[in-house]
C-alpha cells in the first residue's frame, strides 16, 4: 500500500471500534473527535470560549498524535507483508502477469491474422484476374479456330467448284474427242461451221480465265491460312508470357509471405497448378488442331496444284485436238476443190 494513499482507521479504544475515513480534513477531525484519548479535549469545558491560538495548538497536537499512529499502522502493515503467514502478493501478481502476457500475445496474433487475411484477399483477387485473362485468351483462340473451320469450309467449297469446272472441261474434251472421231470418220463429207474462225480466240480466252482463277484462289487461300497461323502463334506466345509472369509473381509472393500464411499460399499454388494444367491441355488441343489445319492446308494446296496441273494437261490435249481438227479441216478444204 502506498504511503500517499488515503487510509481508513478504526476509532474507539485501542484504535478498534467504529470505522472512520481520513481522506479529508473533515474525516481527520471526526477521527480525532472519536479518539477516546483525546475525548477530553474534544468536549468543550464549561466557561468562556477559548481563543483561536489555543484551538490551533490543540488541533496541531491532535494531528501530530494521529500522524504518529498512522506511521505505526503503516509499519505494522509492512511487517505483516514480510511475514510468511501474511499475504503473499507474488502469488497474485504472477498469474496476473501471465494473463497480461497472454493478452499481448493474443493481440499480436490477431493483428497478424488480419494482415494475413488482407494479403490472402489481394492474392486471391490477383489470381481471379489472371484466370479471367486466361479465359478471355481461350475464347479468342476458340473464335479464331471457328474462323479457321469456316475458312476450311470455304476452301472446300472452292475446291468443289474447281472440280466442277474441271469436270466441265473434261466433258468438253470428251466432246472434242468425239468430234475429232466424227471428222476422221467422215473425211469425204465434211461439215463446216461458220464460227470456226473464232475457235482459237475462244480457246485462248478460256485458258487465260481458268489460269487466273486458279492462281487467285490458291493465293487467297495461302494468304488467309498464313494470316490465321500468324495470329494464333502470336496469341500462344502472349499466353505463355502471361503464364510465365504469373509463375514469377507466385514465387515472389511465396518469398514475401510469412510462414503463418503458407497454407493459404499452398492452396493458391494448387489452384494455379490446376489452372496451368488446364491451360496446357487446352494449348495441346489447340496445337493439335493447328497441326491438323496445317495438314489440311497442305492437302488443299496439293489438290489445287494437282487440279491446276490436270487442267493444264487437259488444255494441252484440247489444244492438240483442236490443232488436229484444224489440220483435218484445212485438208478437207484442199480436197474439196480437187473433187470438184
Amino acid at each position: 500500500m502506498s504511503r500517499n494513499s488515503a487510509f481508513s482507521m478504526f476509532g474507539g479504544a485501542g484504535g478498534r471500534g467504529s470505522r472512520v475515513s481520513v481522506a479529508s480534513l473533515e474525516g481527520l477531525r471526526n477521527a480525532m473527535r472519536s479518539d477516546p484519548e483525546n475525548s477530553k479535549e474534544v468536549s468543550p469545558a464549561p466557561g468562556p470560549a477559548p481563543d483561536d491560538k489555543k484551538t490551533m495548538k490543540g488541533l496541531n497536537d491532535r494531528l501530530s498524535g494521529y500522524l504518529g499512529r498512522v506511521r505505526n499502522l503503516e509499519e505494522d502493515i509492512l511487517d505483516k507483508r514480510g511475514d510468511p503467514n501474511g499475504n503473499d502478493w507474488d502469488v497474485v501478481e504472477k498469474p496476473l502477469n501471465d494473463l497480461k502476457k497472454k493478452l499481448r500475445d493474443m493481440t499480436m496474433d490477431n493483428a497478424r491474422l488480419l494482415l494475413q487475411m488482407d494479403n490472402t484477399k489481394l492474392a486471391n483477387d490477383d489470381f481471379k484476374n489472371k484466370l479471367d485473362n486466361e479465359k478471355q485468351a481461350r475464347k479468342t483462340v476458340e473464335k479464331d479456330l471457328i474462323g479457321l473451320k469456316k475458312m476450311i469450309d470455304d476452301t472446300n467449297l472452292k475446291r468443289m467448284q474447281l472440280e466442277s469446272q474441271i469436270e466441265s472441261v473434261k466433258e468438253e474434251l470428251a466432246f472434242l474427242k468425239k468430234d475429232h472421231k466424227d471428222v476422221r470418220a467422215h473425211t469425204h463429207s465434211p461439215t463446216f461451221d461458220s464460227q470456226d474462225n473464232n475457235l482459237s480466240d475462244t480457246r485462248n480466252k478460256i485458258r487465260s480465265q481458268y489460269e487466273k482463277l486458279a492462281k487467285k484462289n490458291l493465293k487467297d487461300t495461302d494468304d488467309w491460312y498464313q494470316s490465321k497461323f500468324d495470329s494464333i502463334k502470336v496469341e500462344v506466345v502472349e499466353n505463355n508470357e502471361a503464364l510465365h509472369s504469373g509463375k514469377n509473381e507466385l514465387k515472389n509472393l511465396r518469398r514475401q509471405t510469412p510462414s503463418g500464411d503458407r497454407h493459404t499460399v499452398h492452396s493458391h499454388e494448387e489452384s494455379l497448378k490446376d489452372m496451368d494444367g488446364r491451360y496446357n491441355r487446352e494449348m495441346t488441343r489447340l496445337n493439335k488442331m493447328l497441326l491438323q489445319l496445317e495438314g489440311e492446308l497442305v492437302q488443299v494446296r496439293m489438290q489445287v496444284e494437282r487440279h491446276v496441273d490436270d487442267y493444264q494437261e487437259l488444255l494441252h490435249v484440247k489444244m492438240k485436238l483442236e490443232a488436229e481438227i484444224e489440220n483435218y479441216r484445212s485438208r478437207m478444204h484442199d480436197i474439196a476443190p480437187d473433187d470438184r
